[in-house]
Order: C-alpha cells, then structure tokens, then sequence
C-alpha cells in the first residue's frame, strides 16, 4: 500500500504520545511515516503502529507497510 499523501490517525502505537495524532504523509522512510498534523511535522515509527486511513474503515498496520516503498511494491501479501 502506498501512504505517501494519505491522512492517517494512529489508532494504537508503543509511544503512546503518537496515539490519537492525525496527519497527512509527507514522507515515507523504512522505518519511519513523516506526517504533517496541524503544522507540526511529526516522524512516526512503522513498528508497533496502527493507522487508519481518513475517511475511510481501512486499518494500516505499520508492520505491512515496512521497508521503503519501492521495495514493497514487488511484495506479495
């Protein structure tokens, strides 16, 4: 799945200083989502987060969603 420009809530996460926080993707790392929420320009870990797509039911575990994108799309599920 590509996140890049997606608005994403952290459903669950280990920190939980990053659950609740919305925000748009700006840039995707191997490890990392860089998320614009509010003006504020967080870095989200992938490992132990769940997401959910905005406007939508779809949840996102951080965990499918490891590695660089273009590593991924070659990826069967």
């Amino acid at each position: 799945m590509n996140v890049l420009g997606e608005t994403l809530t952290v459903i669950d996460s280990t920190d939980p200083t990053k659950k609740g926080i919305t925000g748009k993707v700006l840039l995707e790392s191997a490890k990392t989502l860089l998320m614009d929420a509010k003006g504020r320009t967080l870095r989200v870990e992938k490992a132990g987060t769940m997401f959910q797509v905005a406007g939508s039911s779809e949840v996102v575990s951080g965990s499918e969603i490891m590695g660089r994108l273009q590593d991924r799309w070659g990826r069967s599920k």
